[in-house]
Protein backbone atom coordinates (compact mmCIF):
# COMPACT_ATOMS: atom_id res chain seq x y z
CA UNK A 1 0.00 0.00 0.00
CA UNK A 2 2.89 2.65 0.84
CA UNK A 3 3.61 2.13 -3.45
CA UNK A 4 -0.16 3.91 -3.77
CA UNK A 5 0.46 7.34 -5.00
CA UNK A 6 -1.06 9.69 -2.27
CA UNK A 7 -2.43 11.76 -5.64
CA UNK A 8 -3.26 10.13 -8.89
CA UNK A 9 -4.40 12.58 -11.48
CA UNK A 10 -5.08 11.57 -15.01
CA UNK A 11 -6.13 13.72 -17.88
CA UNK A 12 -8.24 15.74 -15.80
CA UNK A 13 -10.36 18.77 -17.05
CA UNK A 14 -12.76 21.30 -15.39
CA UNK A 15 -14.98 23.29 -17.87
CA UNK A 16 -17.15 26.09 -16.70
CA UNK A 17 -20.63 26.89 -18.74
CA UNK A 18 -21.03 25.19 -22.24
CA UNK A 19 -21.17 26.84 -25.67
CA UNK A 20 -19.33 29.82 -26.49
CA UNK A 21 -19.28 31.11 -22.91
CA UNK A 22 -17.24 27.61 -21.69
CA UNK A 23 -14.20 28.46 -19.44
CA UNK A 24 -11.92 25.42 -19.79
CA UNK A 25 -10.13 26.48 -15.87
CA UNK A 26 -8.24 22.72 -16.25
CA UNK A 27 -7.06 20.90 -19.57
CA UNK A 28 -6.13 17.64 -19.83
CA UNK A 29 -4.07 17.82 -15.93
CA UNK A 30 -1.86 15.26 -15.15
CA UNK A 31 -0.11 15.57 -11.89
CA UNK A 32 1.06 12.40 -9.74
CA UNK A 33 2.27 13.00 -5.62
CA UNK A 34 3.87 10.46 -4.04
CA UNK A 35 4.05 9.79 -0.13
CA UNK A 36 6.68 12.16 1.56
CA UNK A 37 6.95 14.82 -1.35
CA UNK A 38 6.83 18.57 -0.91
CA UNK A 39 4.96 19.82 -4.38
CA UNK A 40 4.51 23.70 -4.80
CA UNK A 41 1.71 24.33 -7.62
CA UNK A 42 2.34 28.18 -9.06
CA UNK A 43 0.59 29.93 -11.47
CA UNK A 44 -1.09 33.69 -12.30
CA UNK A 45 -4.33 34.79 -10.86
CA UNK A 46 -6.64 33.01 -13.40
CA UNK A 47 -4.63 30.47 -14.33
CA UNK A 48 -6.42 27.22 -12.65
CA UNK A 49 -4.45 27.03 -9.60
CA UNK A 50 -7.17 27.57 -7.23
CA UNK A 51 -9.36 24.90 -9.38
CA UNK A 52 -6.92 22.53 -9.13
CA UNK A 53 -6.92 23.11 -5.26
CA UNK A 54 -10.54 22.47 -5.05
CA UNK A 55 -10.61 19.50 -6.79
CA UNK A 56 -7.72 17.74 -4.81
CA UNK A 57 -9.17 18.71 -1.77
CA UNK A 58 -12.70 17.14 -2.74
CA UNK A 59 -14.45 20.68 -2.71
CA UNK A 60 -15.34 20.59 -6.66
CA UNK A 61 -15.46 17.72 -9.27
CA UNK A 62 -13.69 17.73 -12.50
CA UNK A 63 -15.29 17.83 -15.72
CA UNK A 64 -13.58 14.88 -17.16
CA UNK A 65 -10.91 12.86 -15.92
CA UNK A 66 -9.68 10.99 -12.97
CA UNK A 67 -8.39 11.76 -9.56
CA UNK A 68 -7.54 9.35 -7.17
CA UNK A 69 -6.88 9.67 -3.46
CA UNK A 70 -4.82 6.85 -1.60
CA UNK A 71 -5.97 4.74 -4.30
CA UNK A 72 -9.81 5.59 -3.94
CA UNK A 73 -11.54 7.20 -7.19
CA UNK A 74 -13.09 9.91 -5.24
CA UNK A 75 -15.78 9.90 -8.38
CA UNK A 76 -17.17 6.25 -7.05
CA UNK A 77 -17.64 7.98 -3.44
CA UNK A 78 -21.25 9.78 -2.92
CA UNK A 79 -20.89 13.18 -0.79
CA UNK A 80 -20.83 11.53 2.79
CA UNK A 81 -17.99 9.30 1.82
CA UNK A 82 -16.34 12.30 0.01
CA UNK A 83 -16.88 14.49 2.90
CA UNK A 84 -15.51 11.71 5.49
CA UNK A 85 -12.30 11.37 3.28
CA UNK A 86 -11.73 14.99 2.99
CA UNK A 87 -11.75 15.22 6.95
CA UNK A 88 -9.45 12.22 7.31
CA UNK A 89 -7.68 11.94 4.60
CA UNK A 90 -6.43 16.18 3.77
CA UNK A 91 -4.90 18.51 6.06
CA UNK A 92 -5.99 22.06 4.90
CA UNK A 93 -4.37 25.17 5.59
CA UNK A 94 -5.60 28.28 4.24
CA UNK A 95 -4.46 31.98 3.78
CA UNK A 96 -7.07 33.44 6.04
CA UNK A 97 -6.02 30.91 9.18
CA UNK A 98 -9.87 30.11 9.45
CA UNK A 99 -10.04 29.91 13.34
CA UNK A 100 -13.08 30.30 15.26
CA UNK A 101 -11.86 33.62 17.03
CA UNK A 102 -13.62 33.23 20.64
CA UNK A 103 -12.27 29.69 20.98
CA UNK A 104 -8.28 28.57 22.43
CA UNK A 105 -6.26 27.24 20.01
CA UNK A 106 -6.81 23.83 21.91
CA UNK A 107 -9.85 24.17 21.16
CA UNK A 108 -9.36 25.44 17.21
CA UNK A 109 -7.28 22.13 16.85
CA UNK A 110 -9.83 20.05 18.58
CA UNK A 111 -12.42 20.96 15.63
CA UNK A 112 -11.90 18.31 13.11
CA UNK A 113 -11.68 15.21 15.61
CA UNK A 114 -14.95 17.05 16.91
CA UNK A 115 -16.29 16.21 13.92
CA UNK A 116 -15.07 13.22 13.64
CA UNK A 117 -16.57 11.31 16.35
CA UNK A 118 -13.33 11.22 18.81
CA UNK A 119 -13.93 11.29 22.39
CA UNK A 120 -12.94 14.26 24.57
CA UNK A 121 -9.88 12.66 26.23
CA UNK A 122 -8.45 11.56 22.83
CA UNK A 123 -8.96 14.81 20.96
CA UNK A 124 -7.86 16.85 23.72
CA UNK A 125 -4.37 14.21 24.39
CA UNK A 126 -3.75 14.99 19.75
CA UNK A 127 -4.93 18.29 20.01
CA UNK A 128 -1.88 19.04 22.76
CA UNK A 129 0.34 16.90 21.03
CA UNK A 130 -0.06 18.60 17.36
CA UNK A 131 0.07 21.94 19.39
CA UNK A 132 3.58 21.26 20.53
CA UNK A 133 5.05 19.65 17.15
CA UNK A 134 4.30 23.46 15.95
CA UNK A 135 6.05 24.59 19.07
CA UNK A 136 2.61 26.52 20.33
CA UNK A 137 2.39 23.94 23.34
CA UNK A 138 2.67 26.98 25.65
CA UNK A 139 -0.32 28.65 23.97
CA UNK A 140 -3.36 26.14 23.98
CA UNK A 141 -5.50 28.57 25.95
CA UNK A 142 -4.31 31.54 23.95
CA UNK A 143 -7.34 32.88 21.63
CA UNK A 144 -6.56 33.56 17.98
CA UNK A 145 -6.38 37.46 19.00
CA UNK A 146 -3.99 36.81 21.29
CA UNK A 147 -1.58 35.43 19.12
CA UNK A 148 0.48 36.62 16.21
CA UNK A 149 0.01 36.23 12.45
CA UNK A 150 2.67 33.59 12.32
CA UNK A 151 1.59 31.74 15.24
CA UNK A 152 -2.25 32.02 14.22
CA UNK A 153 -0.70 29.93 11.18
CA UNK A 154 1.11 27.73 13.35
CA UNK A 155 -2.06 27.05 14.98
CA UNK A 156 -3.94 26.26 11.57
CA UNK A 157 -0.85 23.60 11.19
CA UNK A 158 -1.58 22.21 14.06
CA UNK A 159 -5.58 21.62 13.20
CA UNK A 160 -4.46 19.88 9.82
CA UNK A 161 -1.69 17.78 11.23
CA UNK A 162 -4.53 16.53 14.26
CA UNK A 163 -6.18 13.98 12.04
CA UNK A 164 -2.72 12.27 10.66
CA UNK A 165 -3.66 13.03 7.31
CA UNK A 166 -2.52 11.70 3.93
CA UNK A 167 -2.39 14.59 2.76
CA UNK A 168 -1.37 18.44 3.62
CA UNK A 169 -2.47 20.45 1.17
CA UNK A 170 -1.71 24.74 1.78
CA UNK A 171 -3.53 27.57 -0.54
CA UNK A 172 -1.66 30.43 -0.33
CA UNK A 173 -0.08 30.21 3.58
CA UNK A 174 2.06 32.53 3.64
CA UNK A 175 -0.14 35.00 2.29
CA UNK A 176 -1.49 37.15 4.89
CA UNK A 177 1.91 37.13 6.88
CA UNK A 178 5.49 39.34 7.27
CA UNK A 179 8.44 38.31 5.83
CA UNK A 180 9.25 37.45 9.51
CA UNK A 181 6.48 35.30 9.74
CA UNK A 182 6.79 33.37 6.60
CA UNK A 183 10.28 32.61 7.31
CA UNK A 184 8.57 31.22 10.73
CA UNK A 185 5.82 29.50 8.67
CA UNK A 186 8.27 28.19 5.65
CA UNK A 187 10.99 26.21 8.01
CA UNK A 188 7.86 24.49 9.90
CA UNK A 189 6.95 23.00 6.24
CA UNK A 190 10.31 21.89 5.45
CA UNK A 191 10.19 20.04 9.24
CA UNK A 192 7.29 18.64 8.40
CA UNK A 193 8.47 17.90 5.14
CA UNK A 194 11.41 16.31 6.78
CA UNK A 195 9.38 13.93 9.39
CA UNK A 196 8.02 12.46 6.12
CA UNK A 197 4.74 14.31 5.58
CA UNK A 198 3.64 14.81 1.91
CA UNK A 199 2.84 18.76 1.02
CA UNK A 200 0.82 20.11 -1.88
CA UNK A 201 1.23 24.12 -1.72
CA UNK A 202 -0.58 26.54 -3.69
CA UNK A 203 1.21 29.58 -4.02
CA UNK A 204 2.22 32.89 -6.67
CA UNK A 205 5.30 33.56 -4.71
CA UNK A 206 7.91 32.33 -6.13
CA UNK A 207 10.40 32.26 -2.85
CA UNK A 208 7.96 30.44 -1.43
CA UNK A 209 7.48 27.72 -4.40
CA UNK A 210 11.31 27.20 -4.44
CA UNK A 211 11.54 25.75 -0.90
CA UNK A 212 9.44 22.49 -2.51
CA UNK A 213 11.17 19.31 -4.01
CA UNK A 214 9.47 19.78 -7.19
CA UNK A 215 7.30 22.72 -9.16
CA UNK A 216 4.29 22.50 -10.71
CA UNK A 217 3.40 25.59 -13.13
CA UNK A 218 -0.35 25.91 -14.26
CA UNK A 219 -0.42 28.40 -17.20
CA UNK A 220 -4.17 28.85 -19.12
CA UNK A 221 -5.11 25.33 -17.35
CA UNK A 222 -2.06 23.70 -18.04
CA UNK A 223 0.38 21.99 -16.01
CA UNK A 224 4.21 21.51 -16.83
CA UNK A 225 6.84 20.05 -14.30
CA UNK A 226 9.87 22.32 -13.77
CA UNK A 227 12.74 19.70 -12.80
CA UNK A 228 14.80 21.15 -9.47
CA UNK A 229 17.79 23.09 -11.32
CA UNK A 230 15.11 24.89 -13.58
CA UNK A 231 12.46 25.21 -10.97
CA UNK A 232 13.50 29.18 -9.75
CA UNK A 233 14.09 30.19 -13.47
CA UNK A 234 10.29 28.04 -14.56
CA UNK A 235 8.73 29.91 -11.57
CA UNK A 236 10.12 33.53 -12.56
CA UNK A 237 8.89 33.49 -16.05
CA UNK A 238 5.17 32.81 -14.52
CA UNK A 239 4.99 35.66 -12.02
CA UNK A 240 7.02 38.32 -14.10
Amino acid sequence: MTDVPVLDVRAMSKVYGSGETAVHALREVNLLVRRGEYVAVIGQSGSGKSTLLNILGCLDAPTSGRYLLEGLDVADLDERQQSILRNRQIGFIFQSFNLIPRTTALANVELPLVYAGVSRRTRRERARAALDLVGLGRREDHRPNELSGGQQQRVAVARALVTTPALLLADEPTGNLDSASTTDVLGLFDALHRAGRTIVLITHDDEVAARADRVVVVTDGVLTEAGPAAQRRAVGEVVT
